[in-house]
């Protein structure tokens, strides 16, 4: 199937294929300021740079660490707790349960940021 011109568009816009688009001089010229303030600045480029659309982004990757923590820190001991009747492991897992799923992602938030300064 051939893509076909569409009257008042031209054909990079309706094909799909990305190498029929035309060049934009903007991005030639972003590509240049980019380069420009990575030379002034090495780290210029890490804090500003888009991140990869693969892997975990810092959400996922604060839910993954607070559900992690949650079960092994709050979920496990509390059942353990409860089955052998043991009040120490059964307030541990309690505050687990109550502090983790809030706490766990400050704590990677603030991790984040130190290691990538200007990250949103």
């Amino acid at each position: 199937m051939e893509p076909h011109e569409e009257p008042g568009r031209p054909l990079e816009e309706t094909s799909g294929n990305p190498a029929d688009r035309s060049p934009d001089p903007y991005d030639e010229r972003f590509a240049g300021i980019v380069a420009h303030l990575a030379a002034q600045d090495p780290r210029f480029v890490r804090r500003v740079s888009a991140p990869l659309t693969v892997g975990l982004g810092v959400g996922d990757l604060m839910i993954v660490v607070a559900l992690v923590a949650t079960v092994m820190f709050g979920v496990v001991p509390l059942a353990i707790g409860v089955h052998a009747g043991a009040v120490p492991l059964v307030v541990v897992g309690v505050i687990g349960c109550l502090v983790l799923p809030a706490g766990a992602p400050l704590v990677v938030r603030t991790v984040l940021r130190r290691t990538r300064p200007l990250m949103p």
